[in-house]
């Protein structure tokens, strides 16, 4: 996957998910974008022409770190 990625004309890569989010709907069903599975959520939420399609690739978990007494 990544030798194609790389021999595509243009660049299959973007510099943020809002380049991405643009390419996805302007490209007429011929680009796809991955990104973070709670960007999707939010983006999709807002954009109703944009879809997820599939579930994550993976989990991930998350914790706060705080002083003692907070």
């Amino acid at each position: 996957m990544f030798s194609f990625m790389e021999s595509q004309n243009p660049t299959v890569y973007t510099k943020s998910n809002e380049e991405g989010v643009k390419r996805v709907q302007k490209g007429d069903g011929q680009y796809a974008y991955m990104m973070e599975s709670s960007s999707i959520e939010y983006i999709t939420e807002r954009y109703c022409d944009l879809t997820q399609v599939g579930g994550p690739l993976d989990s991930k978990s998350y914790g706060i770190a705080l002083p003692p007494g907070e």
